[in-house]
Order: structure tokens, then sequence, then C-alpha cells
């Protein structure tokens, strides 16, 4: 993963993998597959790690509002702390997949849909909570939180500070239509604490 992350599926290679793991290109190649199959695997974990750490805060938090928030959070600090990990092999690298690897495309788009659709069953759960007014275009809503998501990660890539990117998720998330409900202990605005990992099953 972390020489994915530094050099990029466009750049490396075999060699780079083999000197990376201290295997011999024939024992990682047993173990792991020849270097597409390692790049679909380290794709498939990033997909997997990001969507279930959506899934995850969107199920747990007790208030729509707080449930958008921290998923924002929690993906922040999650670039953040394990950029090594879990960095942009699933946004940033997608784009660079070559178009005829059509079952790699497609399990993209199906786990960005699943997260929307998650993202869209919560705000669905707020209106009829009253958290958000009846008409409320819970598509649309949707597509703008998925979007700020993503462009948290690109965000963080280019360095801007952690803080601005808190409180520009806190600035997001006021403009959204919720009802503000009578004050619940969460982490201060500002406090930038180190997340759990999330669990890929």
């Amino acid at each position: 993963m972390e020489v994915l992350t530094m050099k990029g599926f466009v750049n490396v290679s075999m060699a780079d993998l083999t000197s990376s793991v201290g295997l011999r290109r024939t024992a990682l190649q047993r173990a792991f597959g020849t270097r597409e199959e390692i790049l679909r695997a380290a794709i498939h974990h990033c997909a997997d790690a990001e969507a279930c750490l959506a899934h995850e805060t969107l199920r747990v938090l007790p208030t729509g509002r707080e449930a958008i928030l921290l998923m924002l959070e929690e993906n922040l600090r999650l670039h953040t702390y394990w950029p090594r990990n879990c960095d942009c092999l699933f946004t940033l690298n997608s784009f660079v997949i070559p178009p005829e690897d059509a079952d790699l495309l497609e399990f993209l788009s199906e786990r960005r849909a699943s997260v929307s659709k998650q993202i869209r069953s919560r705000l669905i759960q707020a209106v009829n909570e009253g958290e958000l007014p009846e008409k409320t275009s819970c598509e649309v809503l949707a597509s703008l939180c998925f979007t700020m998501l993503s462009g948290i990660i690109v965000q963080v890539f280019d360095g801007v500070p952690s803080g601005v990117l808190l409180r520009s998720i806190e600035l997001f998330v006021d403009g959204l239509g919720f009802r503000r409900a009578r004050s619940r202990t969460r982490s201060p605005a500002g406090r930038f604490r180190k997340p759990r990992r999330a669990r890929n099953r």
C-alpha cells in the first residue's frame, strides 16, 4: 500500500512491489498474483474500508446532522492519519483504470453508489423525524454530500490544513438545513482526534 501510494498505479512496477515486501518476483506472484491483480486487490481493500466507515457512521449516530458531520470528519481523519493504508487508491487512482477493465470500473461505481444510497437513506430518515423540511430533495442533498466527501480527499493531498477542512465541513453541514437538536454530547468541533480503524467486515 505504501509503494502504491507513493508511485501511483501508472508508475509502480513489479520490481517496486517486490522490493517493498522483501520477496522475489516469483514468490510475490505466487502469493498475490500479477501486478494487475495486486492493483485490483488494493482498490478493493480501500473501497471496502471507505464504504464501511461511511456506512457505520451513518448507521450509529442519533441525528442526521451528527451522522453527516461525523461521516465527513472521519473521512478526513482517515486520509490524514492513515494515508499509506487507505490513501487515494479508491478515489484518485480510479481515474487511471483502463476503460477495458469493465469489472473493476463497475465495482468502484457500485461502491460509490452504495455510499450515496446510504447518505440518501439517512437524509430520508432525518426528514421523517422532522430534522429536515418535508420538501427536502434527499437525492440532490445526498449527491451534494458525496461530492463534499470526495473533495475532502483532494484537499488533504493538496496540503490544506485539517483545521480549515474541519471548519469547512462544519459550515457545509450547517448549510444543509438541519434543525438543531438540543445539546448533545459530541467532540468539540476543533478537536482533531485520531479515529478508530474502519472494519472491513
